[in-house]
């Protein structure tokens, strides 16, 4: 068994992702937008730029920064209620804690709402260390945000995991020489994501099922 565990957050740690495609197609539907079922796949794990290049192309506007400035309020909002936790969060957590794996959070998203999230919601004491969007310089499918993690637990790449829901994710923690867990969320990997994913779960539940095994 690896020495570390590196998670993201969106639609991993927190059922989030889910809330940011309402919220997108929300803020779509106002404008008179209807958005195809492949928008999620555009901005999930996209980088700043993607994302904007996708509300461009999508909302059919010149100016994406308000869409998406307007997108991020509202689950600034919705993210001060209680946020539900995905299932296994809790016990996978606990099981690295009880066997002394050192765990992290790698989130695109910028840390006061990581941190904000992480307290609120009670998964804080489990972690030991954070790296959020804000503390790279580059985004997934880069591996900067996974191996600036691992060095902060004090572990080289190849000894920790990553749980992951994203395509650009998963790219993220291959390249970055990370054991890639496939958490699926709203996007069932693709022939290309399975490749590159050393395991695929359907949730933490599976994961902490198949990595318990190898002790």
């Amino acid at each position: 068994m690896k020495q570390g565990a590196i998670f993201d957050m969106d639609g991993v740690l927190f059922d989030t992702e889910r809330m940011y495609q309402e919220t997108w197609r929300e803020v779509a539907s106002e404008m008179g937008i209807t958005l195809p079922p492949e928008y999620t796949y555009h901005v999930s794990g996209a980088s700043k730029d993607g994302v904007y290049e996708a509300v461009r192309r999508f909302y059919h506007t010149d100016d994406p920064i308000r869409i998406t400035t307007e997108v991020y309020e509202r689950m600034h909002i919705k993210q001060q209620k209680p946020l539900p936790i995905k299932p296994g969060v809790k016990e996978i957590l606990t099981f690295f804690q009880q066997e002394g794996i050192k765990t992290a959070v790698a989130s695109s998203t910028f840390r006061a709402q990581v941190n904000e999230n992480l307290e609120k919601n009670g998964l804080a004491l489990y972690f030991d260390t954070v790296i959020c969007g804000d503390e790279v310089t580059k985004a997934k499918p880069d591996p900067e945000i996974f191996l600036k993690a691992a060095e902060k637990l004090s572990l080289s790449p190849e000894d920790c995991y990553v749980f992951e829901d994203s395509f650009n994710g998963i790219r993220a923690a291959h390249a970055a020489g990370c054991v890639a867990v496939m958490v699926i969320d709203l996007m069932e990997p693709d022939e290309e994501i399975r490749t590159l994913s050393d395991y695929v779960c359907s949730d933490l539940n599976e994961a902490l099922l198949k990595l318990s095994s190898e002790r």
